[in-house]
């Protein structure tokens, strides 16, 4: 599968490793101009919105962007963080993942891998065993599916977490994250798994 990853950042590139090892062809967008944005999109079968939320949400307000995502898959995985980071910007009403969508109607957007610290992604892409599930919410089941089989052939274990609107639960999971690793100091090696006692 052709994948764009748009954005460079530690998980961009995390998730472009990933995406290369499990097989997939990938192509990265940015702000370089060598590597615009929109002709990633245009290539790609499936899109993941890998940079800050208010530069994802500006992306998807471009109409050239909306009209190149039509009818394709869309995983965000961005977390609407205030500027310290020890907040949301938005929640409880909506999502950064129902935001987007309503801004890209043709495409069938995912939420995805935002409950992940970049530095697990880079050990799993460097070969650790990582117990940290990802969560997949979305409207489109197809889409949704696509999301769980990619995150599955990643390494990690992905379960369908519902709608795009449980996004607005999803989101608060990485702030809690955030204050585990920064406020209560233990670091960013650390994430949610599901366990199942049977």
């Amino acid at each position: 599968m052709k994948i764009a990853i748009i954005g460079k950042g530690n998980m961009g590139s995390g998730l472009a490793k990933l995406a290369s090892q499990a097989g997939h062809t990938v192509l990265i967008g940015s702000r370089d101009p060598a590597q615009p944005p929109l002709a990633a999109i245009q290539e790609a079968e499936l899109v993941i919105l890998a940079m800050p939320y208010a530069a994802a949400l500006a992306l998807a307000e471009d109409a050239a962007t909306r009209q190149a995502l039509a009818g394709k898959t869309v995983i965000d995985i961005t977390n609407p963080l205030a500027a310290d980071y020890m907040s949301l910007t938005i929640g409880h009403s909506t999502s950064a993942g129902e935001e987007i969508a309503k801004r890209l109607l043709g495409a069938k957007v995912v939420k995805a891998f935002n409950t992940l610290f970049a530095d697990v992604v880079s050990l799993r892409a460097a070969g650790a065993k990582v117990t940290a599930t990802v969560l997949v919410a979305g409207d489109d089941e197809d889409a949704k599916r696509t999301a769980i089989e990619l995150a599955s052939s990643f390494g990690f274990e992905s379960i369908d977490a519902g709608a795009l609107s449980n996004a607005r639960y999803l989101e608060p999971i990485t702030e809690q994250l955030i204050h585990l690793a920064y406020v209560k100091g233990m670091g960013t090696k650390i994430g949610f798994a599901l366990v199942r006692i049977t």
